[in-house]
């Protein structure tokens, strides 16, 4: 596997205005392994902050989230189920140690969560794991499309978001709060956290991934090109960013979210939203 195009661009804050810092989404790869990964940290919306560094918890868990993948690879040998029951424990571990506060103490809406696709090319096939709304794309070399992700989230979420953008600053603040109180529980949804049980959740997909195959993986932000704004299908992006490189994407991308007054029109949380995406060659 290598890489052949990669990018990652901060959005807009929550409450407006553009972010200064490096954002909230990371990328992490390695192609003598054969893997690479995508982590979309959910934004901050709890009533305090548990990590001293970085410049958002949200920043802090997939920075973290980047390094522990790298610190502790997956073997040659290992499924991507048996990794992952492994790595979510790493996931609690570390937050842990680096936490201001015990984390069963923290309020729930303020404990760090993060979308992820991960993918291994491995004995001609393509492994995919993931969890959350971010996606990957696959073409074979006979032009065959394959996702690695749940497509229907993105709708999901532009649904809601076209509600809550018509509450007040205020109300929108206390649902995205009483959303995130339901994460990683059985009555709610689950992303990667700091809830090892979060690993039974993951999907996994195993593809056929014969030299010649172009995986795309990607945060949700930079799949609005597809939903909502739909710009592309699935495989127009695809052979889109192979094309004319994901830095021209970017821009198109940017040129769609001009306008805060059509958040609710369109159904997004924020004007634009952190975009990473991996473009790979088997």
């Amino acid at each position: 596997m290598r890489v052949i195009d990669s990018i990652a661009s901060p959005g807009s804050a929550l409450g407006g205005g553009m972010k200064t810092g490096s954002g909230d989404d990371r990328y992490v790869f390695d192609e003598a392994a054969g893997w690479a990964c995508v982590i979309d940290g959910a934004t901050d919306v709890g009533p305090v902050r548990i990590f001293r560094e970085e410049e958002s918890d949200a920043a802090w868990f997939a920075e973290m989230f980047s390094k522990e993948l790298l610190a502790t690879p997956i073997q040659p040998d290992e499924s991507p189920e048996a990794y992952f029951q492994r790595f979510a424990v790493r996931l609690r571990d570390q937050s842990a140690k680096a936490s201001r506060v015990p984390l069963e103490d923290a309020p729930h809406s303020a404990l760090p969560t993060a979308a992820a696709v991960w993918v291994r090319a491995r004995n001609g096939q393509i492994e995919g794991a993931w969890l959350g709304d971010a996606m990957g794309i696959v073409r074979s070399p006979n032009g065959a499309l394959e996702l690695v992700g749940d497509a229907g989230k993105a709708d999901e979420e532009n649904e809601r978001a076209k509600k809550v953008m018509k509450l007040s600053e205020a109300e929108r603040r206390q649902w995205l709060q009483d959303t995130r109180e339901l994460h990683n529980r059985p009555e709610g949804y689950w992303v990667f956290g700091v809830q090892p049980e979060a690993a039974g959740r993951i999907s996994h997909v195993r593809l056929s991934g014969d030299p010649g195959t172009l995986v795309l993986i990607m945060s949700d932000g930079f799949y609005r090109l597809v939903a909502p704004y739909g710009r592309y299908t699935d495989g127009e992006l695809l052979e889109a960013a192979a094309g004319r490189g994901l830095g021209a994407l970017l821009s198109e991308l940017r040129d769609l979210e001009g306008s805060p007054a059509d958040d609710a029109e369109i159904g997004r949380f924020k004007t634009s939203d952190d975009a990473t995406a991996l473009l790979l060659e088997l």
